[in-house]
């Protein structure tokens, strides 16, 4: 944890600008980079849909660098060349190396992640990098990947407090990642997203989910297959999908038409990267008997899809639940009440992590007829029944770790 390490307990106010990770990038001689980028924003699915575009180009032969938010375990995990994260040594040369200018531009910690792809993804010499955008859009420290495709998946509840509380709002925000000339792929045709695409885009520049490119499938409890995708002279039918979900359909859509939108792809070599795309913590089951399942869902719509589609192909699952300072966390508990009458709490050690009697106190007023506290996440690999982790990436983290832990005893 060396870089954040080096950020702990200073860098938690937000100030929405570009001007400090401009001028850092311009100081470094990073303003035209010898790799072509892709960036991937939206409210959910951001890091299934990079997940799926990242195979696909390593796949069909291309060195690929990932740049991903946040961390589970590693900090290392946040950058990635051909799909394996940064050796710790190479992150402390980096740290090293590059610590004068996180200070001397005053660099948020995102900043410098973001920093530190742009040069280890030049050191490396890749041929193509994905860049996964931390929040919003139009301030969004990626935007200095200076893309070549840009993806935005949807538009959703979350982060209110900085991009708005109505979603025509944080539509507009999203959509601030967008550049005349390049490609802007939209997941759907739904409002406000592509009605504010319409307005303030050109028409000649959108990919549009529904309008230009289709795709359907089908889940069960053990797989996701993508049945059909259609896209111009593009067309591919029965490809099974490392990623469960239906909603994971449309991720894996938008990762062929923003790789099929610069490179020639291959079928075949398509339907091997989508079956062999891996994504931790995203409905990832590390346990079968009894079964325990991951998952980084962590606002109101993506929880209540997930368990949409668990009620659906799973069953009765107790929830493993926490909730961050500042987010919206109260309903998606309400829904978590559909899949069991008992529930489990954490507060997580992230600084961010609401107070346990706070999300006691809630799960009463929801309905939990059985509400169990528990001391820290290294307890959840020793509960015996159906479990689902749920409601932030770093309890999926915290959960993971302890997990390594309990497997050296």
């Amino acid at each position: 944890m060396l870089l954040y390490d080096l950020y702990r307990g200073r860098d938690y106010r937000i100030v929405p600008t570009l001007d400090r990770i401009q001028k850092a990038v311009k100081f470094l001689g990073l303003e035209s980079l010898p790799y072509v980028s892709f960036q991937v924003g939206g409210t959910n699915g951001k890091g299934s849909t990079c997940a799926f575009l990242e195979s696909i180009l390593r796949h069909h032969g291309y060195k690929t660098g990932w740049f991903v938010s946040p961390h589970l375990v590693e900090e290392e995990e946040r950058w990635r060349i051909n799909g394996q994260k940064m050796p710790s040594t190479k992150l402390e040369y980096y740290v090293k190396e590059l610590k004068s200018v996180f200070e001397r531009f005053e660099l948020t910690y995102f900043e410098a992640c973001t920093l530190i792809a742009l040069e280890y993804f030049k050191d490396e010499r890749v041929d193509v990098a994905v860049f996964e955008v931390g929040m919003g859009g139009r301030w969004d420290a990626t935007k200095v990947c200076n893309p070549s495709v840009c993806i935005i998946t949807n538009v959703e509840r979350d982060h209110t407090k900085w991009l708005g509380a109505d979603v025509e709002s944080r539509a507009i925000e999203k959509l601030g990642i967008y550049r005349k000339g390049v490609s802007l792929i939209l997941g759907s045709m739904k409002f406000p997203l592509y009605t504010k695409a319409l307005e303030m885009c050109d028409h000649r520049d959108l990919i549009v989910g529904g309008l230009d490119f289709f795709s359907y499938g089908r889940v069960s409890r053990e797989k996701t297959v993508l049945e059909e995708y259609v896209w111009e002279e593009l067309r591919i039918r029965e490809a099974p999908l490392g990623l469960w979900g239906r909603w994971q359909i449309g991720n894996a859509s938008l990762a062929i038409t923003a790789a099929g939108s610069l490179i020639r792809l291959n079928t075949d070599t398509l339907k091997e990267a989508l079956k062999n795309t891996y994504w931790e913590g995203r409905m990832e089951i590390v346990r079968d008997d009894p079964l325990l399942i991951l998952d980084g869902a962590h606002n109101t719509d993506s929880i209540k899809k997930v368990v949409r589609e668990v009620k659906k192909y799973i069953g009765s699952i107790t929830p493993v639940f926490t909730g961050l300072r500042e987010k919206e966390w109260q309903e998606s508990m309400s829904f978590l009440r559909e899949l069991s009458e008992r529930i489990y709490l954490v507060q997580i050690k992230h600084h961010r992590g609401e107070k346990l009697e706070h999300l006691e106190k809630h799960a009463k007023e929801v309905g939990f007829k059985e509400v169990v506290s528990l001391s820290s996440s290294e307890e959840v690999p020793y509960i015996e029944e159906d479990l689902l982790v749920i409601g932030s990436l770093y309890l999926v983290g915290e959960v993971k770790s302890a997990l390594e832990n309990a497997r050296k005893l």
